[in-house]
């Protein structure tokens, strides 16, 4: 069998890996490549999340969608993303899968090519409260046309499972699965809702609304949603904003606060949209 040679590692790499995997330790979290610094600019987002109190850079639409997801999830207290892996372990784990690592092409000197630091796109941190622990889960994310040779060519398909391969070993080596999520992992219409509901959550929980009004909308809406299933979401506002003295603004508002946040039974994988019937997830269970 044919050994693969290896990129090799810059003492430029390593340093600039080393002080920045310091800052991580200090609690100083910042992704490893940031969108300032990406050639997918186009497909980029800087997005701030109410949940970790940062920015996150996200260079896909796939990326943006698993990142609303993992926002949602309580059991996610903080997700960091585009995570750097130190360069001489995943090298080792290249070298003994006999796999190229990932290297800088185009700064070449001759034959001569400097390795490229892996990132591992989503580093999660999870509170199982089964267990009253707090656990690590990282996340790759690949478009499914990515891992197919019907849309890719096959040593490309190849290359991209290689890259896998190398950052998994990495991870089992520290009793950590790396779970591969694809776009068909992800409900759009629930990518759609978390999207659109997550916008108001700083308004309202920030605001004099969240209180004894919020638990009266509360009421009002359920109620609403669960007698007349037949009406849109519109006549539903407009009906609880005449009931509490607020605007049909006001009112949506503490909509998307009640849907994101759980508090209203709305079944996310409908798409919900405010000139259309609104899903309970009781009414989807009779059905």
């Amino acid at each position: 069998m044919k050994i693969v040679k290896q990129p090799y590692i810059t003492n430029y790499e390593l340093r600039k890996l080393e002080k920045h995997l310091k800052k991580i330790k200090n609690g100083e979290y910042e992704p490893y490549i940031t969108v300032r610094r990406s050639n997918s600019v186009g497909l980029s987002h800087i997005v701030f999340s109410h949940k970790t109190k940062r920015c996150h850079h996200l260079f896909s639409l796939g990326e943006l969608a698993l990142f609303f997801h993992l926002e949602h999830d309580p059991e996610v207290l903080d997700i960091q993303e585009q995570y750097p892996l130190p360069i001489n372990e995943t090298l080792e784990w290249a070298k003994h899968l006999n796999y190229r690592h990932p290297a800088k092409y185009k700064e070449r000197d001759g034959k001569d090519i400097p390795a490229a630091t892996m990132t591992t796109d989503f580093v999660v941190t999870l509170y199982d409260a089964t267990r009253d622990q707090l656990g690590v889960q990282p996340y790759n994310y690949k478009p499914t046309s990515a891992l197919s040779t019907e849309f890719e060519p096959p040593q490309k398909v190849t290359r991209t499972q290689q890259k896998f391969k190398i950052e998994e070993m990495y991870w089992g080596h520290y009793n950590h699965h790396l779970t591969q999520i694809t776009d068909e992992d992800l409900n759009p219409n629930k990518t759609y809702n978390l999207q659109w509901l997550r916008e108001t959550y700083h308004h309202v929980r920030e605001s004099q609304i969240e209180g004894p009004l919020c638990e009266g909308m509360l009421n009002t809406l359920n109620k609403s949603l669960m007698n007349d299933p037949e009406k849109t979401l519109k006549q539903h506002l407009n009906h609880a904003s005449l009931v509490h003295d607020v605007t049909e603004l006001a009112a949506l508002e503490i909509f998307q606060h009640l849907a994101y946040s759980g508090q209203l039974d709305v079944d996310l994988n409908e798409r919900i949209e405010v000139f259309r019937p609104v899903m309970m997830i009781t009414q989807h269970d009779e059905n």
